[in-house]
């Protein structure tokens, strides 16, 4: 025998059932993807690429939305008008996230210092060496004629200005320091000549 179809009273409160829950989960859905929408800030990303102690455009920024709980240090888009017109501390790279370390309103060189350049290996600098690095520069000199290592030479601070990681077949890396004028010529000599190590003091 067929089994007894369920009364249609029962069918029609099992549908308005599922019906409220459907509707339900709809609200909440709705609720909270409100609530995640309104809890964003608006801040500034990098548009084109800036190379250090380039000006500032309003065509290399533009404006993003990101979580307002986010612990980047960032800039407000009400900032646009300020940083327009300065200076790239560092080199900026498109759809990065512009942070106020990145910019600055003054010289890019101090007086006293200039930008000179340095290929190093693996080895020579620290894993996660960054523009903005204040490091000490030591120069490892070369081997003495009787077969013996001379002892290594400190060259003082210097502050890391660019790193590019270098495409051969060694992994080097480029980087561009601002150092001390009157150490110029032999860091200069040491970075090219792949004698120099730079050691990070300060963030």
């Amino acid at each position: 025998a067929s089994p007894t179809p369920a009364p249609a009273g029962r069918r029609n409160r099992t549908r308005m059932a599922l019906g409220i829950i459907v509707l339900v989960l709809c609200v909440l859905g709705a609720i909270t993807l409100y609530g995640n929408a309104s809890d964003r800030i608006e801040v500034l990303a990098v548009r084109r690429s800036v190379a250090p102690g380039q000006q500032i455009t309003s065509e290399d920024v533009r404006i993003v939305s990101i979580s307002s709980d986010s612990t980047l240090r960032t800039l407000s888009s009400s900032q646009r008008g300020t940083v327009v017109g300065q200076i790239a501390a560092v080199g900026l790279v498109p759809g990065s996230l512009l942070s106020p370390s990145q910019v600055t309103n003054g010289p890019l060189v101090p007086d006293g210092m200039v930008i000179t350049g340095a290929t190093l290996k693996p080895g020579q600098f620290p894993i996660g060496l960054r523009a903005g690095d204040d490091v000490l520069l030591v120069e490892t000199p070369p081997t003495t004629a009787s077969g013996s290592a001379a002892a290594p030479i400190e060259h003082g601070r210097a502050r890391v200005l660019d790193v590019d990681q270098l495409k051969d077949a060694g992994s080097s890396t480029a980087v561009a320091l601002v150092v001390p004028s009157t150490a110029a010529s032999v860091v200069a000599s040491a970075g090219a000549g792949g004698r120099l190590t730079l050691v990070v003091v300060g963030r």
